[in-house]
């Protein structure tokens, strides 16, 4: 018998479902392709900043800002915003950070930062990135802060403090308490430099209030060293207010602040801390030896102030060393 041979079938009807399944393969690979592409670029930019970090861990500021420039070479702001962004964010942290070790160039590094820190959020927009936003709000307000010291306006307090409540607006103690915690105490020194440029105590109050909003979460328990840190800020801001109201009993809180501080900040732990507070307790039980016993709360002063020098000796801390001197020398001319 013959075989018969097989009638060929018509695979015209299967074209258009081959015709899709090429378009989706070919469609997929290039998505793929185009993720695994952006992956690459995403590590390529973590390692990069990885490596600026380490420099400026290093305080080589100038190498990391190249490396920061380099990034740019590397991603676009139309394919990575929020990259693009952050970079301009870590060479503002840069500039700030050389602002602090070269006390010559602060202001123009500050404005450099503040320069940095507004190029960022550019592309950083509060609707879609609302913590990277906050975060460059909080940078902000410290670059501002900081470059009062050296161009001291009530304009720039005034626009650190508004970038602080910004800040806030995100960073409440419930989405992320440390940083509303150190908003708060960057907030009351600013309200200190308001109050006493401008002799408001109302000012004032409102630093009391802010450091009260910091500890409801830097707690001696929790949060030791930021505790201490803030109980500092407190004693000062208790000197400050005794000059405008109840004198005696704000300088005990001072006293009561410093001391609290001190049980954090020891000589073997925190030396500068330590001689720090101790200089500053001096200068507390000196104010109250202006009220009541004079001699027994001078003696609690010099006590305090040879503490301080314990640390701040000629050799290592020049001024230092020569401001507790005066204060010594004040408080014994008292007698």
């Amino acid at each position: 018998m013959n075989a018969e041979v097989p009638v060929p079938k018509d695979l015209s009807k299967y074209i258009p479902v081959l015709v899709v399944i090429i378009v989706v393969l070919v469609a997929g690979y290039l998505l793929f392709g185009d993720y695994i592409q952006k992956q690459r670029t995403l590590h390529e930019v973590d390692s990069l900043w990885e490596n600026a970090s380490t420099l400026r861990g290093e305080k080589n500021y100038d190498q990391a800002l190249q490396v920061y420039n380099s990034v740019f070479g590397i991603i676009s702001s139309n394919e990575f915003p929020l990259e693009y962004g952050m970079n301009h964010y870590y060479r503002g942290v840069t500039y700030e950070e050389m602002a602090s070790v070269d006390n010559v160039n602060a202001s123009s590094n500050l404005q450099n930062s503040i320069c940095a820190y507004d190029s960022s959020l550019k592309f950083i927009a509060k609707t879609e990135y609302p913590a990277e936003y906050a975060r460059v709000q909080y940078s902000l307000g410290d670059a501002y802060l900081k470059l009062y010291a050296f161009q001291v306006s009530d304009e720039n307090i005034d626009i650190s403090m508004g970038y602080y409540n910004q800040a806030l607006d995100y960073y409440s103690i419930a989405v992320d308490p440390v940083y509303f915690a150190s908003i708060n105490n960057k907030l009351g020194n600013a309200w200190r430099k308001k109050g006493n440029s401008a002799g408001n105590s109302i000012y004032l109050q409102n630093a009391l209030d802010a450091y009260g909003q910091s500890l409801r979460v830097f707690r001696n328990d929790t949060y030791p060293l930021e505790y201490a840190g803030v109980q500092n800020n407190l004693g000062n801001l208790y000197l400050e207010i005794s000059e405008f109201s109840d004198k005696k009993n704000n300088i005990n809180n001072a006293i009561i602040a410093f001391n609290d501080a001190l049980d954090v900040y020891t000589i073997e732990s925190h030396p500068v801390e330590y001689a720090t507070l101790q200089n500053n307790l001096g200068n507390a039980y000196f104010a109250m030896s202006e009220i009541e016993n004079k001699e027994s709360n001078v003696e609690m002063a010099v006590n305090a102030y040879h503490e301080a020098l314990k640390v701040f000796t000629i050799s290592l801390f020049p001024q230092e060393h020569e401001g507790v001197i005066h204060n010594i020398a004040r408080a014994y001319k008292s007698l």
